[in-house]
């Protein structure tokens, strides 16, 4: 049964006046007839104040504060304007400022009687034309993987305009799974969108949120390299990026059993999703076109950018300046660079197993990543003629030429007096023998 309203009781009033019986007032209101009779006989007798009201509350004797702290802050339930302030903020205020003892709901209470109750506040839906956005949210699932139960992270994404999602499943969501996560998404959808709206995430966002945030250096470099926007949400704003939302919802309901399934590999269980993945896009439908999310793809993925040409996913990015002797610092270590650049900025990009140096949006040089040397030198990196800025370094010596090569005058002669190899007539290894013998 439900309860009767002030306009039901109205309604239920004038009923009565034209001769409806109680029992049929109460069959159209869907309640009953002691409901009806007892709220008609108060409405009957005048407003009865409800003694409730005049109790006293833990917030007497903090009304002139609670005000104050209204004015400070520019409450909407002032100005009239924006959006009122939490009461939960108000609450620890008077906690920490003022030795309030009271409850929090007291305070809620006193804010709703005294300045009545906060606007509601109408949502805008926005939907974005095909190939503009698409949203991009981390989420963490329990499985088995090799016999043993674990903990994965998923990355899923949808397309904002089809709803076609994915997602790809990883063991850690750092900056390089991130971007990882971010490329396998943008191959399954056939292309990258203009726009990726995310959350406040730390690989995503240095510090704030929404459209004032500082976007994370090493994924800013990122998503200009494939060409797409970020769009950080607001701050404890979950309807900012809804349809990925939901998307976390379809996937841990249409992929639970997949997941509670033993798995041999990574791979194999990606394969698996992918798999389900595609037998959604048909039995879903896309709210925008009428159509199935499949043929609301299809159509999508010919307005999306091309995907991009990059190499491996990145997580460190940095500038450095090229010293006179041709090195850049990174990570503890030093790398050489072509000689061309000494005195101009580079930047220096971390892969899993590369360090990639780049200058004018190309790659220049690369060295592997985290070897136990300090000193990383190319040698043809000195060599080559002068540019109109920089002159060459001075070329090597014979001796000095000797030395990097890690021969003596003997060796070398040894060397140059071997036979051509196609006269060859005793094993090289014999001859290798002959050379070390020779030091």
């Amino acid at each position: 049964m439900s309860k009767l309203g002030k306009e039901q009781v109205m309604v239920a009033e004038g009923m009565t006046r034209r001769g409806t019986s109680i029992r049929q007032v109460a069959g159209q209101l869907g309640v009953t007839e002691g409901a009806v009779r007892y709220r008609l006989k108060k409405r009957a007798a005048g407003e009865v104040v409800d003694g409730r009201s005049n109790q006293p509350t833990a917030v007497d004797g903090f009304e002139d504060v609670v005000h104050g702290l209204l004015e400070r802050v520019e409450c909407a339930r002032l100005t009239g304007e924006g959006r009122p302030v939490q009461a939960r903020l108000i609450y620890e205020l008077l906690v920490r400022d003022y030795g309030y003892e009271g409850s929090y709901q007291a305070v809620v209470r006193h804010l709703r009687r005294r300045y009545g109750a906060p606007k509601l506040r109408a949502l805008r839906r926005v939907e974005t034309p095909p190939g503009v956005q698409a949203q991009h949210d981390w989420f963490e699932v329990r499985s088995r993987l090799e016999g043993r139960a674990v903990r994965l992270q998923m990355l899923t994404g949808v397309l904002s305009h089809s709803r076609a999602r994915f997602c790809r499943v990883s063991r850690r969501a750092g900056q390089l799974d991130w971007q990882a996560g971010h490329l396998g998404l943008f191959e399954r959808y056939g292309g990258v969108p203009l726009w990726v709206r995310i959350d406040n995430l730390k690989t995503g966002v240095a510090r704030g949120a929404g459209p004032t945030a500082v976007l994370n250096g090493t994924y800013e470099a990122f998503a200009r390299q494939c060409g797409f926007e970020v769009d950080p949400c607001r701050p404890a704003q979950g309807s900012d990026k809804g349809k990925v939302e939901r998307g976390v919802r379809i996937f841990r309901q249409h992929f639970a059993d997949l997941l509670g399934r033993g798995w041999d590999s990574l791979e194999t269980l990606q394969r698996a999703l992918d798999i389900r993945a595609e037998l959604l896009l048909d039995r879903l439908r896309c709210p925008v076109t009428g159509t199935s999310v499949r043929e609301a793809h299809e159509a999508e993925r010919l307005l999306l950018q091309p995907l991009p040409g990059l190499g491996e996913p990145f997580d460190v990015v940095v500038s450095r300046r090229v010293s006179r002797d041709c090195l850049i610092s990174f990570e503890g270590r030093r790398y050489s660079v072509p000689f061309a650049w000494i005195g101009r900025q580079v930047e220096v990009w971390g892969t899993a197993a590369s360090v990639a140096i780049r200058g004018d949006g190309r790659e220049i040089a690369r060295h592997r990543r985290h070897t136990r040397e300090h000193l990383v030198i190319e040698p043809a990196h000195y060599e080559g003629p002068s540019t109109d800025r920089v002159l060459a370094p001075t070329p090597l010596g014979a001796r000095a030429r000797l030395q990097v090569a890690g021969l003596s005058s003997p060796s070398r002669r040894a060397l140059c007096d071997l036979p051509e190899p196609e006269t060859v007539a005793r094993p090289l290894s014999a001859y290798a023998a002959i050379v070390e013998a020779a030091r």
